[in-house]
């Protein structure tokens, strides 16, 4: 009987004990530690440094300056200025249908005695066909600049037809009717076309102020 006693105080203590480690046996099973989640971490960004040379020199840039003379005060307005006359310019006259050029040597055309230049003029004229034209004649008056009721008559003379087809003329004051009564005139003139049969092929507008007739006035009185 003695020996039942104990025995079942061993089975009481044991399974005392085992009810203390229930909490501890569910604490290890319910409480699986979890990993943290993998994060990327991106390697460190390295900045190289440029390649200098230690023992290069800086070359300097040379700057040029032009001076500029700004006038402290503006000329004179009494002063009279001095104009300069070419002698013999070119001059281009605005042309028209049936015309590709009409070139005078010249803007001033001048008579009497005296130094002035020049005293010819010469039409270069070139045609747009000029195969069918067979002659171009030249039409010119002078027209007085102070007094334009001074008119002169018409004066006409036949161009020069040349190996390229252009035509020239060398055009004097003695082409001019009456220019000898005129001392500074404009010479209105006009360029006519014809065929071989005389039919007018096609005319120029009346250039009235690109030409000027001038009577020349001696040095010496």
């Amino acid at each position: 009987m003695k020996k039942f006693i104990q025995a079942a105080l061993i089975a009481a203590v044991f399974l005392s004990g085992c009810s203390g480690l229930t909490p501890l046996l569910d604490l290890v099973a319910t409480h699986t530690p979890s990993l943290p989640p993998e994060t990327f971490t991106p390697p460190p960004t390295v900045t190289l440094i440029p390649t200098r040379d230690l023992f290069a020199m800086a070359t300097p840039t040379r700057t040029t300056f032009t001076p500029v003379r700004t006038p402290l005060a503006p000329d004179d307005p009494t002063e009279t200025p001095t104009m300069f006359f070419p002698l013999d310019p070119l001059t281009l006259t605005p042309v028209k249908l049936g015309f590709l050029m009409i070139l005078l040597s010249s803007y001033t055309l001048y008579y009497n005695t005296g130094p002035c230049s020049p005293r010819i003029v010469t039409f270069n004229i070139a045609l747009q066909d000029a195969r069918t034209t067979d002659y171009l004649l030249l039409f010119m008056r002078p027209r007085e600049k102070s007094d334009t009721m001074l008119l002169g008559e018409w004066s006409s003379l036949q161009l020069d037809k040349n190996e390229d087809n252009t035509f020239s003329y060398d055009v004097s004051a003695v082409n001019i009717r009456k220019y000898y009564w005129f001392r500074d005139a404009w010479i209105e003139y006009q360029l006519i076309a014809y065929d071989k049969k005389g039919n007018e092929l096609f005319r120029s507008d009346i250039f009235n102020q690109s030409l000027s007739l001038v009577m020349c006035r001696s040095l010496v009185p």
